[in-house]
C-alpha cells in the first residue's frame, strides 16, 4: 500500500525535478561556498553559477534524465541532427541556465532589500544569504515556470498554424 502511494507520487517529472533541485544545490554549495567567487561579486557569482549549471545540465543531468526516465527532446531525423543544431541546443541550454540563475539572483536581491527595509538594517547588510537548499528550490521553481511558458508558447504557435491552414 505504501509503495504504491510513493510510486504514484514520485512520477518521472517529479523525480527529474528532485534531481535538478539536488544538482542546483550541489553546484551552489561548491561554487558559492567553495570558491572565492562567492565572496567577490554577485554578478560574477551568478555568471559562474549559470555557466556551471548549463554545463552540468548538458554533460550530466540531461543525458542522465533521458536514460533514467526517458525525458527529453524528441528524436530528430538524422538529416536534422547536425553539428550546428547540437551546438545551438547546447548554447540555448547555457543561456537558459544563465537566465534562471540571474532570475534567482534577483529573487535573493528583492528578498534582501525587503528585509533591509522592513527591519531597518544597514544598506550593505545581507540578512538572507544564499544557501544550497533554497537556491535549489528557487532554481527548480524558475525552471518549472520557464518550461510551462515554453509549452504555452508552442501551443499558441501550433494553434495559429492550424487556424491559418483552415
Amino acid at each position: 500500500m505504501q509503495k504504491s502511494r510513493l510510486r504514484a507520487f514520485f512520477t518521472d517529472q517529479r523525480s527529474a525535478m528532485l534531481i535538478r533541485w539536488w544538482t542546483a544545490g550541489a553546484v551552489f554549495f561548491f561554487i558559492g561556498w567553495g570558491t572565492p567567487i562567492g565572496q567577490q561579486s554577485m554578478i560574477g557569482l551568478a555568471f559562474s553559477l549559470g555557466l556551471v549549471m548549463g554545463l552540468i545540465n548538458i554533460l550530466v543531468v540531461n543525458p542522465s534524465l533521458r536514460l533514467l526516465f526517458n525525458i527529453g527532446p524528441p528524436k530528430r531525423p538524422p538529416h536534422e541532427n547536425t553539428f550546428a543544431q547540437r551546438l545551438s541546443d547546447n548554447l540555448v541550454e547555457i543561456f537558459k541556465a544563465l537566465f534562471i540563475v540571474f532570475t534567482v539572483t534577483i529573487f535573493y536581491l528583492v528578498i534582501n532589500r525587503a528585509l533591509i527595509t522592513a527591519w531597518d538594517l544597514p544598506p550593505n547588510a545581507v540578512p538572507f544569504p544564499g544557501e544550497p537548499i533554497l537556491f535549489g528550490i528557487f532554481y527548480v521553481f524558475v525552471f518549472w515556470c520557464l518550461e510551462l511558458l515554453v509549452i504555452k508558447i508552442k501551443r499558441i504557435i501550433v494553434n495559429r498554424d492550424v487556424e491559418s491552414q483552415k
